[in-house]
């Protein structure tokens, strides 16, 4: 896991970190990757831009993350 000060190594699954943290501040968008959903910048073709660094969002995790930052069907808000 990486903080803003910090990389953190942890035994846990991405499973056991959802079952831990609230949903709405930390989202799965990849297998891959999870992220804090107030520091994601911007969403473009797919990705999204945290420091400075893009990542992939996958057909998987699409729906969930685009409904929990407002968009009805990951291109219009609503």
């Amino acid at each position: 896991m990486y903080t803003e000060k910090e990389k953190i190594l942890t035994l846990q699954t991405f499973n056991e970190l959802e079952l831990i943290v609230a949903r709405e501040k930390l989202c799965r968008i990849h297998k891959s990757f999870m992220v804090a959903v107030d520091k994601v910048e911007f969403i473009e073709r797919g990705q999204v831009m945290i420091r400075e660094r893009l990542l992939p969002v996958s057909e998987t995790y699409r729906n969930v993350f685009y409904a929990l930052l407002g968009f009805k069907d990951g291109k219009t808000a609503s």
